[in-house]
């Protein structure tokens, strides 16, 4: 049972037991159950001493609204994102439990500079098109060459080095894709190199890590690195995904739009070792712990090599959570005989809405956009 500390205030009354320390711990659980009508008095004066108001009638209203939000304000009611926000939301998290959405997301996200598209069939073969012809993202290769690269990546050299337990490697199946699980290095803290990945998990912060698809016919330095085995080269080496696809016969893995029934068995085991992967790196347990496994579509041309998000304990934006679809998801869908194109356009019938600064709309083969309405945009939006 977690406990939270006293707190003294002028104003407070004093303790009933003034030989208590004032900074002894008060067991969450010994207030909640303290439910007799007949020591309601006692009860409040109990916590008016601890600093803490009992307004029981408005915490049960908690979670009653799709999302629950604290975040500091002035006194001018102006919100501060810098220190991000604590959200909670219906459905999902337990009962007055809130879990962190860190600045970088809040800000991005929280936003009026929107656009909506609303996709067709012909759209979302367009745009596969678009991702076939797409190198595999740039700084993933550069990762991959390890040592190789002169001079070495940042990455490399900085965060697998110093913490090469943070790396993973899911094997293909036979000889399909493979995927490397790292932290996601833009929202990462020193925590993944410093020794302290091990308690992120009860961090504010939480785990966000990324699982890459790697295609046969990339560079393999880091994966031999990992394994601490040879990777025989069956193919040449070739960036080009769409030409790395003709010449392999191998797949290439770009968006959600790739997948089919065929990949359920490479789904099901990359879930099965990223949760595995999670308790043995980070000590996370997936029936207590908050795991979210989600790819986003549609995705920009840069990053357009296919790349599971993974989070532990951490909140997610309503306009993030609105173009993601998660892993469980698509394989049960895949099972059931439906194809990815259903999948998408049953979403919203087909509408998404996205932030107009990350030019999504502006890839060939996007749909026209347009404005989305008032009502549409409150609801990509955090009650802040």
């Amino acid at each position: 049972m977690n406990s939270i500390h006293a707190l003294t205030r002028s104003n407070s009354i004093g303790i009933a037991d003034p030989a208590k320390n004032t900074c002894q711990a008060l067991q969450v659980k010994q207030v909640k159950n303290s439910q007799l009508q007949s020591e309601s008095s006692r009860i409040r004066r109990t916590l008016d001493a601890y600093g803490i108001d009992d307004n029981r009638e408005n915490l049960s209203n908690l979670n009653q609204a799709k999302h629950n939000v604290l975040i500091q304000k002035n006194e001018q009611g102006e919100i501060n994102p810098k220190y991000g926000a604590f959200v909670s939301k219906q459905g999902v998290d337990a009962y007055g439990s809130f879990h962190w959405l860190n600045p970088k997301t809040l800000t991005k996200y929280q936003t009026d500079n929107l656009v909506e598209v609303a996709f067709t069939s012909e759209d979302l073969e367009a745009l596969q098109s678009t991702y076939k012809k797409e190198n595999t993202t740039e700084f993933l290769v550069n990762l991959l060459r390890g040592n190789q690269l002169q001079p070495e990546d940042d990455v490399y050299s900085t965060t697998f080095k110093k913490n090469p337990n943070a790396f993973y490697y899911s094997k293909p199946l036979e000889a399909g894709n493979g995927f490397l699980i790292y932290p996601n290095i833009p929202y990462m803290s020193d925590n993944y190199t410093n020794g302290s990945h091990d308690n992120l998990r009860m961090k504010r912060e939480g785990i966000q890590l990324t699982a890459w698809a790697i295609h046969p016919a990339l560079p393999h330095n880091l994966i031999q690195e990992i394994t601490n085995k040879e990777v025989p080269r069956k193919f040449s080496e070739e960036l080009n995904q769409q030409v790395a696809e003709e010449q392999s016969n191998v797949k290439s893995l770009t968006s959600i739009l790739d997948l089919s029934v065929e990949d359920v068995g490479m789904l099901e085991k990359l879930k099965s070792d990223i949760i595995q992967h999670l308790a043995d790196t980070y000590g996370v347990d997936k029936e207590s712990d908050k795991v979210s496994l989600f790819f986003h579509f549609p995705v920009a041309p840069k990053t357009a090599t296919i790349h599971l998000h993974i989070w532990v304990n951490k909140a997610d934006h309503p306009l993030n959570e609105s173009r993601g679809f998660g892993l469980d998801e698509i394989i049960q869908h895949l099972k059931s005989g439906n194809n990815i194109e259903n999948l998408i356009l049953s979403r919203n019938n087909g509408h998404f809405i996205l932030p107009a600064k990350d030019k999504l709309h502006l890839i060939t083969g996007m749909p026209e956009s347009q404005q989305p309405t008032e009502e549409t945009r409150n609801k990509t939006k955090l009650p802040i």
